[in-house]
């Protein structure tokens, strides 16, 4: 069984994600565990377009880190993942430069606790 409180702790709306999952707490699990088997290969791709200045490719990553997360309840870097999309969309290669290393902390750090809650849970 999960520790929704865990997740709560961590920043993920355990309950949220949950209804994103019909209520199905077990397939919210997996969605949980599968968001963290492509948060490296996500991770990855962030920092190469970023490296590249490949706003479009990034905005899709991005993309999918928001929606990713909203699924999961973790609203905090959904919205993160939110901003930086639109900065992407809008060309405003300012506000990616400038938002970047705090997008990729916080998706980092999400995903660092997010892989421990899992771990404690077995």
């Amino acid at each position: 069984m999960l520790d929704t409180e865990a997740l709560n702790r961590i920043g993920i709306d355990a309950e949220e994600g949950i209804a994103y999952c019909a209520d199905d707490s077990e397939f919210y699990e997996d969605m949980l565990r599968e968001y963290l088997k492509e948060s490296d290969a996500r991770t990855a791709d962030l920092r190469k377009h970023y490296a590249e200045r490949n706003w479009p490719l990034y905005g899709i990553c991005a993309h999918s880190v928001k929606s990713t997360s909203r699924m999961i309840g973790a609203k905090a870097v959904s919205e993160t993942a939110r901003k930086m999309e639109l900065a992407c969309r809008d060309g405003n290669d300012a506000a990616v430069l400038a938002g970047h290393e705090q997008f990729l902390k916080e998706y980092t750090d999400l995903t660092d606790c997010l892989r421990a809650v899992i771990r404690a849970d077995g």
